[in-house]
């Protein structure tokens, strides 16, 4: 366990010895593009959705529905008479 270490210890030593500078416009692109990666690995991660509906749909029509089938039973009763 301790060889590991002490190679990880020098490998890490390796990689981050120095300096490292980056033009201004190899930056922006590096965050644009790790944006857009991210834009679309959540877009092929989200569930995928049929529509968007607004309300609860639970079949309680509390009369905020207007004219709803009020024209229809009028018409229906004033033929019969």
């Amino acid at each position: 366990m301790m060889i590991v270490k002490r190679k990880w210890a020098v490998l890490c030593e390796k990689w981050f010895e120095g300096e490292v500078t980056l033009p201004k416009t190899t930056l922006w692109l590096i965050g644009a593009v790790c944006l857009l990666g991210g834009i679309v690995y959540g877009l092929r991660k989200a569930p995928w959705t049929h529509g968007v509906m607004i309300g609860s749909n639970n079949g309680n029509n509390s009369g905020n529905c207007g004219s709803c089938g009020e024209d229809e039973a009028e018409d229906k009763s004033g033929e019969e008479a």
